[in-house]
């Protein structure tokens, strides 16, 4: 079974991991399984692997041009490299490093050699001027208490949990998330970050995925960012993964 989107831990998703949570998932029988067991799925699939991909960030806007990056997962790290004027054979300027500790996330942001902790109040500053921010990339809804399956719809083809993340603290990051867990695979295929008016300000899809080694990871993912203001137009950014082989 493809496990397909391990979404940068996450992205980022998560959540884009390497051993399929569908095994672990497969061992229980499906009507007894809580929210809460299928997120534990997810975010325990990657085991002890570790692997680097070259990518890029493709907004879709006039203006803006594709960011590469060098991104390297393990289960408890997740550190991206950007290159000087965003062009990948010149040097890395910048390092972000989302490390997991005792299940908190703490974000390093390393620029120019001086190495600076990022507070919760930044999360949601973009990346680079894209539409991925700190937020997005850590996936800490995966981790917020009292996870609820609200219920079980079509996503990229396949059924899916839609499960419910209430956010503890609402003075930080979405208000709620919707996220959709593939009952075949037991992959993040899908999150909606909604803010506290119940309005949808983010979304993620999983297009294409690749295989390399007998384990599937993510290749190409959606972002959309949808403004409060009703006048202006959603925006969107692709992320794309080449595995470093």
């Amino acid at each position: 079974m493809i496990n397909s989107v391990k979404l940068l831990y996450l992205i980022i998703w998560c959540n884009i991991f390497v051993t399929s949570s569908a095994t672990l998932l497969s061992q229980n029988n499906e009507s007894n399984l809580s929210a809460a067991d299928i997120l534990a799925a997810v975010r325990s699939s990657y085991g002890n692997k570790s692997q680097t991909f070259r990518g890029e960030i493709r907004p879709r806007k006039i203006g803006f041009k594709l960011i590469p990056l060098n991104i390297t997962l393990s289960a408890k790290l997740i550190r991206l490299e950007f290159f000087e004027s965003n062009r990948s054979e010149m040097e890395v300027d910048e390092i972000i490093k989302f490390e997991i500790i005792d299940r908190q996330y703490e974000i390093t942001r390393i620029k120019n050699g001086v190495s600076k902790k990022l507070e919760l109040t930044r999360f949601n500053e973009r990346i680079r001027s894209t539409d991925l921010t700190y937020e997005d990339l850590a996936m800490r809804f995966i981790e917020w208490p009292r996870p609820k399956i609200i219920g079980v719809e079509k996503a990229k083809g396949d059924k899916a949990w839609k499960i419910r993340c209430t956010n503890p603290d609402t003075s930080n990051g979405y208000s709620f998330v919707d996220a959709w867990v593939s009952q075949r695979s037991g992959a993040l295929v899908r999150m909606n970050g909604y803010n506290a008016k119940s309005q949808i300000v983010k979304s993620f899809e999983v297009d294409s995925v690749q295989k390399y080694k007998g384990d599937w990871y993510l290749e190409m993912m959606h972002v959309r960012t949808f403004p409060a203001d009703a006048k202006s137009k959603p925006t969107s950014s692709y992320l794309k993964l080449k595995i470093e082989k």
